[in-house]
């Protein structure tokens, strides 16, 4: 039987998705406060464990106290010392990874079925009982402190902290940084305090995802309705006023050869109807490679390699950013640019062959987050943080991109983004025209 060739100068049908199949978690609620998401996936033997706290840095009262708490979880317990614990999760092919944001705080345990039950044990001690060694404390103060230093020698931190800073005011958790002497006063009982504090049940999750059975998801339900992850300290903590006096913002950087940029504002919180679309928009904007800010500023200006837009999802609003490094003399015409590029979203219709690309790739985008175990467990783990497991939201996503028009974008683009509320925090050697002059 012949084979019949296939003609590459066809291209091939486009069939349009409107639905994806998402696992379906299931979601409990222990005694203790804790929620326990669980979502069978894969063929492989792995499974993984994240446990999530409301212990991210807005928590803290001390600059640090959140970060060098979960870092240190894994540095020894009273049955075993860091290099005990290291090795154990070894042995067993298994690995811990302590996240945090400005939200939340999580320990992400990756492990085999085959020694699903000993290595949890091991997982299970350094969040049980954590004892924050002093000699371990200080191989972090130093290390972190040089890695900070060596931070904020680029152009890129320095106007990240100066956009936040601009964006939400200094006294505002989602606007003040830390400083490398801030790594010289944490002490070990900081540490003790604020895991107790905050390292409790209510309000924190478990995602579990995998090739897990049930004896082992009942297992972990189980370790994880402890008395000790009582949750009896939980608290409402509300965050500030936003207190945003500087509009245009320069850190400087001496013999700095290049500039970095950072552009943007509030913007909703990701629960919010208009979100799905506002997504549609900052990926024509800047979201893909493909990008008008890409085409514009990078392949016909030539003023940078790469530029992007994102927006970043926190607790109560999320946060639409611009950012980009230039030459020193490119600062002012990149900006310029960058205004010129959203003001046209605002004044012209998108194209439909634009907007259908843009389109197919946010549907693949899509997808991917849903592709294999460890990438349903992100997912869930982000419908958890941002979206109070509103499980509608990636269909709703999916709708919205496959309905929109682009008078609709029009309209939306008018609602938000406006240049003249928009925060611009400059990082370079030379101050351009209208900013004032930062320090940290």
């Amino acid at each position: 039987m012949a084979i019949k060739e296939l003609d590459r100068t066809v291209q091939p049908n486009i069939k349009p998705v409107s639905k994806i199949n998402i696992p379906k978690p299931e979601i409990i609620e222990l005694s203790n406060g804790f929620k326990v998401i669980s979502a069978k996936a894969g063929s492989q033997d792995l499974i993984k464990i994240e446990v999530i706290f409301r212990a991210g840095t807005r928590y803290q009262s001390k600059s640090l106290v959140a970060k060098a708490s979960i870092s240190n979880l894994r540095e020894g317990t009273k049955k075993r010392s860091s290099k005990q614990i290291a090795e154990e999760l070894d042995f067993y092919g298994s690995f811990i990874e302590p996240s945090i944001n400005r939200d939340f705080a999580s320990v992400s345990f990756y492990t085999t079925g085959k020694h699903f039950f000993k290595s949890f044990d091991v997982f299970s001690d350094l969040l049980l009982n954590p004892t924050f060694p002093e000699h371990e404390l200080d191989i972090f103060r130093q290390k972190g402190k040089q890695s900070l230093l060596v931070e904020m020698e680029k152009v890129s931190t320095l106007s990240r902290m100066g956009f936040y800073k601009a964006l939400f005011g200094d006294n505002h958790p989602y606007g003040t940084f830390a400083l490398p002497h801030d790594y010289e006063m944490i002490e070990r009982d900081d540490l003790f305090n604020f895991s107790n504090k905050f390292y409790k049940g209510k309000g924190g999750a478990i995602v579990i995802t995998g090739n897990f059975d049930s004896e082992q998801l009942d297992f972990i339900k189980g370790s994880f309705a402890s008395s000790r992850f009582d949750g009896q300290t939980d608290e409402e903590y509300i965050l500030p006023r936003i207190k945003s006096n500087e509009k245009k913002i320069f850190t400087y950087k001496n013999e700095a050869v290049q500039a970095s940029i950072r552009i943007g504002r509030i913007f909703p919180e990701r629960t919010h109807p208009d979100m799905p679309a506002l997504q549609i928009l900052n990926t024509i904007l800047g979201g893909y490679f493909g990008s008008r800010l890409m085409r514009n500023i990078r392949e016909d200006k030539g003023y940078t390699y790469g530029i992007n837009s994102f927006i970043v999802p926190h607790s109560y609003l999320s946060v639409f950013v611009v950012s980009t490094e230039v030459g020193n003399n490119f600062v002012e015409h990149t900006i310029s640019e960058i205004k010129k590029e959203i003001q046209r979203l605002k004044s012209e219709p998108v194209s439909n062959d634009e907007l259908n690309l843009v389109k197919g790739y946010m549907i693949g985008q899509v997808l991917r987050t849903f592709d294999g175990p460890f990438a349903i467990a992100d997912s869930l783990a982000g419908l958890f943080e941002y979206n109070n497991f509103d499980f509608d939201y990636i269909s709703n996503t999916i709708n919205t991109i496959n309905s929109v028009t682009p008078e609709q974008l029009m309209e939306l683009a008018g609602k938000y983004f406006d240049t003249d509320s928009m925060v611009f925090s400059v990082s370079g050697s030379q101050i351009p025209d209208g900013f004032t002059q930062n320090t940290f």
